[in-house]
C-alpha cells in the first residue's frame, strides 16, 4: 500500500458508511486510513448566478478517527460548519491519510493546509451570509505547536506531495499561483518560527492581563524589527488568534468576550487584509485609520499595522477642537494598542514624532523579531543587503555569489525592465519600483500633455508611475492590490504602493537623489534631487527640522524598496558616477 491515501466521497450518511464497508476485511495494521490520524477538506462547489463562475468554499479539519468524525458533522444540526457549507452547494468530502502522519503532523498539515488555501484562488469565499452562517475559508482554531519530530519533513516532502497530488486531481491550484498571492504572504495561518511563536505568546499573555483589569489606562504593546523580518505574519497570526479565541472580561454581574481590531493606513495593505478577512469569514474588522477614528466605536485589542505610517499632524484638514494625532485617538478608542513599528520604514514627514508621541512609542512594551525571512538568500547576502540599505560605510563592494539568492546591477533601465519583465512571465510577482524623483500627483493629469505621470530615465526608459493606468486602476476599485494586477508590470511602483508587500524579483531604479558618497563607500542622498513632497515638507508638530530629517526619510525610502524581493533585487542607478561604480563592481 502507497504510503498516501486520498479519496473524495460525497458529504452523506450513506457515503460514509460505504468508505467504511470497504476497510471491513483488512486487517487490523492495515486499516488505512480509517483507524489512523488524517486530514480532511469538506469542499462546497456552487455556480454564481450573476458570473456564472464556479465558486468553491472549503472547511478544514483533522481527526484520529474520520469516520467517527463525519458521523459528528453530519448530526451536528446547522450550527455545524460542514452542514452550513453542504446548504451552499454540491459537497465534497476529500479525505487524506499518509502512514506518517502522527497528531502533531496532523495538526501541522492541517493548518498548512489553511495557509495554501487561503490564497488559492479556487476558492473564492464570496457571498452575501449572515454573520452567523459560513463563508469560504474555514477552521475556528489555531494549531500553534512548537516544533517536534522530523516537522521539517512533514513540512517540505509529505505535504507538497498531498498537495501535488490534489492538484493533479483539479482540485486545488498550482504552488505557484499560491505562492504569488498577497492573501497568502500575509496568511494568518503562517506555521510561525519559534520566535515568533515565543513573541505571539507573550503578546496573548499582556493582553489577557490587561483586557480583566476593570479600571485602567491604555496600554501599548509594540513589535519591533527590520523590514522582512516577519511582523506582519505575527500581527496576522495574533489578528486571528483573537478573534477565534477571545477572551472572557467580566462587567459588573455580566460577562462578555473580548473582540478585536485591524488597523491599517497603507492602501494595498489594507486591501489584503480586508480580502484576508472576507475569505475566512471574520466580518468587518478590517479598518482604514481615518475611518476607525471617526467611527468613534470601542474595541478591547486594537492591532495597528505598519504604524510607523501613522500620522502625526492634522493633514486631514479635520477640525482643530476635534482632531487628535492618529495614535492618541486611537488610543482613546482602544484598552490595548499593539503597534508593528520600524523607524526605519518611517518614510513620511507625517509620521514625525514629537515629543510626546516619542516618548508613548519608546516606552512601550515591546518584543523584537531578529530573524529575517522574507529575502531567501544566505546570511552573507542578507548582510550585504542591510549594509547597502542602512548606507554602511564600504557597502559598496562586490556582491555576495549565492545560488539562491540573485543581486545584479544593470547600465540601463531599459534592460532592466526586460529582466524583470521576463522574471515576471517565469515567475510572477515581479515588478520594477523607484524612488520619487519624477514628477506625480495621483488624481490629476499632467500639464505638458502626457496622459500619465511618467518616469523618464536617461537610457530612454519611459513608463507610467503606479497607479496609472486604466486596467490597474479598475482591478484596483474591485479590492485588487497593484502588485496582483497583471498590468502593474508595465507601471513602476512606489514605497507607497509596495511597502510591506513581498515580490519574487525586484528591480529598483534609483533616481537622481540616491547618489555615491564617495568618502564612506555607499550610497547617499542629494535631497534636493527628490519629488516627494510627503517625506521632503516639514511637520506642523516638528519644532525642529533638518535636511537631515530629510534625508532620513529619503534613505528609508530605499530601505523599505531595495527589501522586497523574496529571490532576487535588481539594481539601476540614474545617477552617471553611482551608476559607474555598481557597473564596476
Amino acid at each position: 500500500m502507497t504510503q498516501l491515501y486520498i479519496e473524495t466521497i460525497p458529504y452523506t450518511e450513506e457515503a460514509i458508511k460505504n468508505f467504511e464497508h470497504k476497510f471491513d476485511l483488512t486487517s487490523e495494521e492495515e486499516r488505512f486510513p480509517i483507524d489512523f490520524p488524517s486530514v480532511y477538506i469538506g469542499e462546497s462547489e456552487k455556480e454564481n448566478k450573476h458570473t456564472k463562475q464556479i465558486q468553491r468554499e472549503a472547511y478544514v479539519g483533522e481527526t484520529n478517527w474520520i469516520v467517527q468524525r463525519t458521523k459528528e458533522h453530519l448530526n451536528g444540526g446547522l450550527k455545524d460548519k460542514l452542514n452550513q457549507l453542504n446548504k451552499k452547494g454540491d459537497m465534497s468530502l476529500h479525505i487524506i491519510g499518509h502512514k506518517k502522519f502522527n497528531k502533531s503532523a496532523t495538526l501541522l498539515i492541517e493548518q498548512t493546509f489553511m495557509n495554501y488555501l487561503l490564497g488559492d484562488p479556487k476558492f473564492t469565499g464570496i457571498d452575501d451570509l449572515t454573520n452567523d452562517e459560513v463563508s469560504g475559508l474555514n477552521n475556528g482554531r489555531s494549531n500553534d505547536q512548537p516544533d517536534f519530530f522530523d516537522r521539517e519533513m512533514y513540512e517540505t516532502e509529505v505535504f507538497p506531495q498531498i498537495w501535488k497530488e490534489l492538484q493533479r486531481r483539479g482540485i486545488v491550484s498550482s504552488f505557484s499561483t499560491v505562492k504569488n498571492s498577497p492573501l497568502f504572504a500575509n496568511s494568518p495561518f503562517k506555521n510561525l518560527s519559534s520566535e515568533q511563536l515565543k513573541a505571539k505568546r507573550i503578546l496573548l499573555d499582556k493582553i489577557e492581563a490587561e483586557v480583566s483589569k476593570s479600571q485602567q489606562s491604555t496600554k501599548i504593546l509594540k513589535v519591533s524589527g527590520a523590514a522582512g523580518t516577519g511582523k506582519t505574519i505575527l500581527l496576522s497570526s495574533l489578528f486571528r488568534d483573537l478573534y477565534d479565541n477571545p477572551f472572557t472580561v467580566n462587567e459588573g454581574n455580566q460577562k462578555r468576550e473580548t473582540n478585536v481590531a485591524m488597523l491599517v493606513r497603507h492602501a494595498e495593505q489594507l486591501k489584503i487584509y480586508q480580502q484576508v478577512a472576507k475569505k475566512t469569514n471574520m466580518g468587518n474588522v478590517v479598518f482604514d485609520v481615518p475611518k476607525f477614528i471617526s467611527n468613534g466605536k470601542m474595541f478591547d485589542v486594537v492591532l495597528v499595522d505598519e504604524a510607523h505610517l501613522l500620522w502625526t499632524g492634522n493633514f486631514g484638514r479635520v477640525k482643530g477642537d476635534t482632531w487628535l494625532p492618529d495614535l492618541e485617538a486611537i488610543m482613546k478608542l482602544a484598552k490595548v494598542v499593539v503597534l508593528i513599528y520600524d523607524q526605519n520604514q518611517r518614510v513620511s514627514s507625517r509620521g514625525y514624532l514629537p515629543d510626546k508621541l516619542q516618548q508613548i512609542v519608546e516606552s512601550a512594551e515591546s518584543v523584537s523579531l531578529e530573524k529575517q525571512w522574507r529575502i531567501d538568500a544566505s546570511e552573507k547576502t542578507k548582510r550585504y543587503i542591510w549594509n547597502l540599505t542602512h548606507f554602511e560605510k564600504n557597502s559598496l563592494t562586490r556582491p555576495v555569489q549565492d545560488s539562491n539568492y540573485e543581486i545584479k546591477f544593470f547600465n540601463s533601465a531599459q534592460t532592466m525592465f526586460e529582466a524583470i519583465r521576463q522574471k515576471d512571465s517565469e515567475f510572477g510577482l515581479s515588478k520594477l519600483v523607484s524612488t520619487y524623483d519624477w514628477k506625480y500627483s495621483q488624481g490629476s493629469k499632467p500639464k505638458n500633455g502626457d496622459d500619465y505621470w511618467m518616469i523618464r530615465t536617461s537610457d530612454g526608459l519611459e513608463l507610467p508611475w503606479n497607479l496609472e493606468l486604466p486596467e490597474v486602476q479598475k482591478k484596483r476599485k474591485s479590492g485588487v492590490p497593484w502588485q496582483e494586477v497583471p498590468e502593474s508590470i508595465d507601471e513602476i511602483g512606489s514605497n507607497y504602493t509596495i511597502q510591506g508587500s513581498d515580490l519574487n524579483y525586484v528591480g529598483v531604479i534609483l533616481g537622481p537623489s540616491v547618489i555615491w558618497d564617495e568618502e564612506n563607500n555607499s550610497f547617499g542622498i542629494d535631497s534636493t534631487k527628490s519629488m516627494d513632497p510627503e517625506a521632503t515638507m516639514k511637520p506642523s508638530v516638528a519644532k525642529e527640522w533638518s535636511n537631515k530629517d530629510v534625508v532620513d526619510n529619503l534613505k528609508n525610502v530605499v530601505n523599505v524598496l531595495m527589501t522586497r524581493g523574496v529571490h532576487g533585487l535588481y539594481i539601476y542607478a540614474e545617477n552617471s558616477k553611482l551608476r559607474q561604480k555598481l557597473m564596476q563592481l
